[in-house]
């Protein structure tokens, strides 16, 4: 049985990431940025004690936590996550992502020097790539606010692993899943899509640009990497999370269409387009299956449908 902490427990990936934790039987701990986000975890059967309350800003409050764990295993999720906000604000974005990874680093270094941290970082760190799909060897050349705070967060993870501390990065691409807020594309989509299915909104689904194509994967999947990465990644190594298969966000939205059922009119609005920095991503995980033996397990069309059953 492992103590494992996760940062950010209370996000997407990490509400996942406890359920799967407590489903093999390791004993879980957390952080949260606000004391009231604690126990909205009981339902995954995380205790209220075991939730930390700490802005990964401030290294005092991370330490605090880290010490009162002393975790086997750390998976720092926690991050300023939504793209439109980092750019709104790209200053709070560097320091919660950048100088928030230093903090969770120094203080496991300090108060538990033999765990494990698997940095979370963003296929977003790459921005123009230049050829696909996209490997860990490709350059980091982010195009956005949030790939930027991204890629300094992973120097900072390098530099912490050539110094001892035992970290391994994970790059996770496009992922969405049951659980995800609505304001992130697919959940967005299967909302509006369930609405129609039961009568609560007209049959029009309001949309942006549709034509950039993305590396989607299953949340489930993707959790599931970060505990293959946490027991058999190499120390010091990336690893790319991501299907493998390009996805137009037109071919998501049909399938959302599809899996519910009904008939809906698009209507791409103009308050929802944002320039596409980068029309094609997809990448490889061909190191993270080589090193780990992980496999995405979850079906595409599983996804979309338990995409719309929570919408």
């Amino acid at each position: 049985m492992l103590r494992a902490l996760i940062t950010g427990i209370d996000g997407f990936a990490g509400r996942h990431l406890a359920a799967r934790l407590r489903q093999q039987g390791d004993e879980v701990a957390g952080v949260v940025r606000r004391a009231a986000r604690r126990t909205s975890l009981a339902e995954l059967g995380v205790d209220a004690a075991a939730v930390h309350v700490a802005d990964i800003t401030d290294a005092d409050a991370v330490a605090r936590a880290v010490a009162a764990v002393r975790p086997q295993v750390c998976f720092h999720l926690a991050a300023q996550a939504f793209v439109p906000a980092a750019a709104n604000d790209p200053g709070a974005t560097l320091r919660v992502n950048a100088l928030g990874t230093l903090h969770v680093l120094a203080a496991v270094h300090r108060h538990a020097p033999d765990c494990r941290v698997v940095a979370v970082s963003s296929a977003d760190a790459y921005g123009a790539v230049d050829a696909l799909p996209v490997r860990e060897s490709a350059p980091l050349q982010p195009l956005s606010a949030y790939g930027a705070s991204k890629a300094a967060a992973e120097v900072v993870a390098a530099q912490w692993a050539r110094n001892g501390l035992d970290v391994v990065r994970v790059r996770p691409f496009n992922h969405t899943g049951p659980g995800q807020r609505p304001d992130f594309v697919c959940a967005d989509f299967a909302r509006q899509i369930a609405a129609i299915a039961r009568g609560a909104q007209p049959p029009r689904v309001t949309v942006g640009d549709l034509s950039p194509v993305r590396d989607f994967s299953d949340v489930r999947d993707v959790v599931d990497a970060y505990l293959a990465a946490a027991a058999r990644g190499a120390h010091g190594a990336v690893y790319n999370v991501c299907s493998g298969v390009g996805r137009s966000i037109r071919s998501i939205l049909d399938d959302l269409i599809a899996a519910a059922g009904v008939a809906v009119d698009v209507d791409v609005t103009a308050a929802r387009l944002r320039p596409s920095e980068v029309p094609v991503l997809v990448g490889s995980a061909e190191a993270l299956r080589a090193d780990t033996g992980w496999v995405p397990r979850v079906a595409w069309r599983q996804t979309v449908r338990d995409l719309v059953a929570a919408g």
